[in-house]
């Protein structure tokens, strides 16, 4: 008998009870996956070691998602602490469950300006070069065969401004370490899809608009230098009572690099509950408005190439230490499911945005 059909023949109560946890409701199943198969459209999640390790929490992931993104276990910290030296175990058993489960990988992150202690001390553009090849070929080659997409670059940007973000690869290397990071990239996997990854591509704001006029700079110098670019990520973490999605600003971008052929990845979605109480007519139930309405602006004016959920259960989930209320209606990153594994509203808004392509 396969773990489907066991996890499904076994009582809900015993089954919580084997796998340690007080009894909670367990989501129907959303027919996520079903869909997204059916319209051969990528819909992931970012998952954690932790998720794989939990019966529940896994068995969520293989009903609702065909992609998967480790978000942490990819990343510098994560597989070269020490120069030279690399660590894949964490890694290796993602890619393992995503295997055993028919899904896909999505690669996050090459190159970011959260690095080690020891990159960030480098001092020459030689080294700095050599490290970063050394690095991106070391990663991407392991994972030849396994991951199809990587965000290459991510948050090239500062958060809330559209300057380009003072790292250690910027200071050695000029701007040019964006177009060095693909092609680096592109020489250890030709095939892989390699994107570039920024925040608040999809919100309203005079500021979020000159982000989105730098990004579209920027790829279209690469674009020009025949860099090996196929994608922008737009992240879309919103924070209901602060952000709003823009359609018109997000589908003129989107529109813009359909047009130079670069697709877009919505990549990192989700909600932050510690700015829910600041609008007052923002109930839970909007979720699933913002969830529909960034997947159908850039379905509609982009060429999406897919949708990751930075998380599937808020139950599993770490609390947002950010000032969050205690007596809001969370308190922790809104995913598909809340504390009791509940379905939350989003996933009716994502059903009808997958639905309508």
């Amino acid at each position: 008998m396969n773990r489907r059909r066991f996890l499904a023949s076994v009582p809900l109560a015993l089954l919580y009870a084997r796998a340690g946890h007080a009894f909670a409701q367990v989501p129907p199943a959303a027919g996520l996956r079903a869909l997204a198969d059916r319209k051969s459209f990528r819909f992931g999640s970012a998952i954690d070691l932790q998720n794989i390790n939990d019966p529940i929490a896994s068995e969520i992931y293989i009903d609702n998602v065909n992609s998967i993104t480790p978000r942490n276990e990819l990343k510098w910290n994560a597989t070269e602490k020490r120069p030279g030296v690399f660590s894949f175990g964490s890694a290796d058993r993602m890619v393992a469950f995503a295997r055993k489960n028919n899904m896909r990988v999505y690669g996050h992150t090459l190159i970011w300006y959260r690095v080690p202690e020891w990159v960030s001390d480098i001092t020459d553009a030689k080294t700095i070069q050599a490290t970063m090849n050394r690095h991106i070929k070391q990663v991407v080659t392991r994972y030849k065969n396994s991951i199809d997409a990587w965000d290459v670059v991510n948050e090239p940007l500062e958060y809330d401004a559209p300057d380009l973000r003072d790292c250690v690869f910027r200071r050695l290397l000029g701007d040019e370490y964006i177009r060095m990071s693909f092609d680096m990239a592109h020489q250890a996997n030709p095939d892989a899809t390699l994107v570039l990854n920024e925040t608040h591509l999809e919100k309203k704001s005079d500021v979020f608009e000159q982000k989105r006029a730098r990004i579209l700079k920027i790829v279209e110098d690469l674009v020009a230098k025949k860099t090996p670019i196929n994608a922008v990520g737009l992240q879309a973490h919103f924070r209901p009572g602060l952000d709003r999605i823009d359609p018109e600003g997000m589908g003129r971008f989107c529109a813009a690099l359909k047009e130079m052929g670069i697709g877009v990845f919505i990549t990192e979605l989700d909600a932050s509950c510690h700015f829910l109480n600041r609008d007052k007519g923002f109930t839970p139930a909007s979720y699933a408005d913002i969830f529909s309405d960034v997947i159908t602006v850039a379905a509609e004016h982009g060429d999406l190439k897919g949708v990751t959920v930075w998380g599937m259960s808020e139950k599993y989930a770490d609390r947002d230490e950010k000032g969050a209320d205690p007596n809001a209606a969370c308190t922790k990153r809104v995913n598909l499911y809340d504390d009791n594994n509940a379905p939350r509203s989003a996933i009716d808004g994502i059903r009808r945005a997958i639905e309508a392509m």
